[in-house]
């Protein structure tokens, strides 16, 4: 697992999604979340199946393109494959609980959207998994310090031929899309 461990109680921020691809606003939030202090390291969990069905590129490339996005030496950030390992349709609560079993000594937090209280019923079993972690709500509109972007943006600029999508995201990333010819139907 990322999670480093025997270091007790430990404070580590699950950032989950689909990046599909992963873009600055998200590395945005990942910086903020180690500025604020309110994590020690920030595990990044890529989703394997989407629960609501979205079409995703597969699961190596997103897995591929986070650890360039978000991976840098002396940066508590690591890519987690731990939705991979569980396959079948991605569920936090599932994710969460195997994580708490393998690192019992660190506390977790969540990191959600700063909506997240007006889409419970979309959630899987929210109020058990609100009693197991913390959760932090990232800052979104006007006055935000989280760029205004999103991976959909970003997919209809590749397939319209857009070039601006590559202020988007990591150069890095960029070139991983490009070498793979992501997104581009």
């Amino acid at each position: 697992m990322a999670v480093k461990a025997g270091v007790e109680n430990r404070g580590v921020a699950i950032f989950g999604g689909s990046f599909n691809p992963p873009h600055i606003g998200h590395s945005e939030i990942v910086k903020w979340l180690l500025t604020k202090g309110l994590a020690d390291e920030v595990l990044i969990v890529p989703c394997f199946l989407h629960p609501f069905g979205k079409e995703l590129a597969p699961y190596e490339h997103r897995l591929a393109m986070a650890r360039l996005a978000f991976e840098r030496p002396g940066l508590p950030v690591s890519v987690s494959e731990v939705e991979g390992q569980l396959g079948g349709e991605s569920r936090t609560l599932r994710t969460v609980e195997h994580l708490i079993g393998l690192n019992p000594d660190s506390r977790f937090s969540l990191v959600a959207g700063g909506d997240v209280e007006a889409e419970i019923d979309k959630w899987h079993r929210f109020d058990e998994l609100k009693a197991l972690v913390d959760l932090i709500k990232i800052p979104r509109g006007p006055g935000s310090p989280i760029a205004d972007v999103s991976s959909t943006q970003i997919r209809e600029r590749i397939a319209s031929g857009d070039p601006g999508w590559r202020d988007m995201v990591e150069s890095e990333v960029a070139v991983y899309i490009v070498t793979k010819a992501l997104y581009c139907e």
